[in-house]
């Protein structure tokens, strides 16, 4: 069996999302860049994440064929490939379905930059792109061109997209984002939030683009 670490940071990913809670039942989905190949490994669709084993991971070539047998790679498997073959950065893709993140996702409201870490791991306001079928082409497209140079987005009535230079950074995005979101919420009950002055975006904008270049 090929990439056996990557197969193993994979399934570890999918285990450690559904018992801290970022979603549910088979839900959501998770995948990494394979090195120097246009490949990738992306969990399976219809199998819950306490079951999933590495063999279970499923190889896709950025054709969108799948390389092996036994399994279907997941329905998300386009919007997947749309970003890493447009994102050469990003070698890790979380796709969660977390509470407060599918709350503000069904609210359509765009979060702005209203704490420091936003700009510094997202690169930004976190926006919510336009619904599309689950596995669509148009959801697909719909990411791409909402997503730009950030490393995540909410999707409309959905979840949310997280993305890193590997698949530790991306789930570090996921966990982000589902605290950004709780804390917006609570926020909005209080009054609502009040966005970083011009000086703490630009701040946090350097940090980010530093970061992008380690």
């Amino acid at each position: 069996m090929e990439y056996e670490d990557l197969r193993k940071q994979v399934v570890d990913a999918g285990l450690k999302m559904y018992q801290k809670g970022l979603t549910h039942g088979t839900s959501g989905n998770i995948s990494c860049r394979v090195p120097q190949k246009e490949k990738m490994l992306i969990t399976p669709s219809n199998i819950s994440y306490e079951q999933i084993q590495e063999k279970d991971i499923m190889l896709v070539n950025f054709a969108g064929e799948a390389e092996e047998t036994g399994r279907n790679p997941s329905s998300e498997t386009p919007f997947h490939l749309m970003i890493y073959k447009n994102r050469k950065d990003i070698g890790g893709i979380v796709h969660s379905h977390s509470v407060y993140a599918l709350a503000v996702a069904s609210s359509r409201k765009t979060v702005p930059v209203f704490l420091d870490e936003m700009f510094s791991e997202i690169g930004g306001e976190l926006e919510v792109s336009d619904y599309a079928l689950p596995g669509s082409d148009e959801l697909a497209s719909n990411i791409l061109t909402k997503l730009g140079d950030k490393n995540a987005l909410l999707l409309a009535n959905h979840g949310t997209v997280c993305c890193g230079k590997d698949l530790e950074e991306a789930f570090w995005v996921a966990e982000t984002v589902e605290k950004i979101c709780r804390i917006f919420v609570m926020s909005s009950l209080l009054g609502g939030v009040h966005p970083l002055p011009d000086e703490g975006v630009e701040y946090q904008r350097m940090m980010y683009e530093m970061r992008k270049d380690l």
